[in-house]
């Protein structure tokens, strides 16, 4: 089976944090149910020509990863920092998502051969680290932390979906118990191997 990646971002997190780290004009709206009383600043984020962008990562720094759809159709990754787009692909790729950054300035994502398998990567420094679970079909980053530490899913051969931890080049499985598929993601503390993760039983 196609793994496909759950809705479980902190989505209006993801927006106050955006809005204060981007300067445009902002726009006032009072606090949904459930939030902390206040007002918040959202910032609307276009990669340039573009028919569809999508902010997925945010560091403490400001900086922000996320994904494009150009006017071919195809998806590419970029970073936004300091108000400058740039964008980037590993080798190999034919969809590129950016999915999360460290404040060590380090990108990690995925991205789609063109054999249609699904690796994921490491950006530092300009340079790509491919990585794949061990004997997976598809392995998906979907958040990682200072200290170098991955989490994502992966499908096996048989199609089924499973949690992972990477550290220090070590790959750990997360599956929750009498769950039929575990995502590891999408947050990391700073402490080692904590994380939240999704489940569907």
């Amino acid at each position: 089976m196609k793994y496909k990646i759950p809705a479980v971002l902190a989505l209006v997190a993801l927006s106050v944090a955006i809005g204060l780290a981007q300067t445009s004009t902002n726009t006032t709206s009072s606090a949904p149910a459930g939030v902390v009383s206040g007002s918040f600043s959202f910032t609307t984020i276009d990669f340039p020509g573009a028919t569809r962008t999508r902010a997925n990562g945010l560091n403490d720094h400001g900086n922000i990863v996320g994904g494009y759809r150009d006017s071919s159709g195809v998806f590419h990754a970029y970073l936004l920092s300091q108000g400058n787009f740039t964008t980037f692909d590993p080798p190999g790729s034919v969809q590129t998502r950016g999915i999360a950054l460290n404040n060590l300035g380090v990108i990690g994502g995925h991205f789609l051969d063109s054999s249609n398998v699904r690796h994921s990567y490491l950006l530092k420094n300009g340079a790509f680290t491919i990585f794949d679970f061990p004997g997976a079909t598809g392995t998906f980053l979907q958040g990682m932390n200072d200290l170098g530490q991955v989490v994502g899913a992966y499908n096996d051969p048989a199609g089924n979906t499973h949690g992972f931890l990477m550290s220090s080049g070590n790959f750990t499985t997360v599956d929750f118990p009498g769950a039929v598929a575990t995502v590891a993601g999408t947050r990391m503390n700073p402490a080692p191997a904590t994380t939240n993760c999704c489940v569907r039983s």
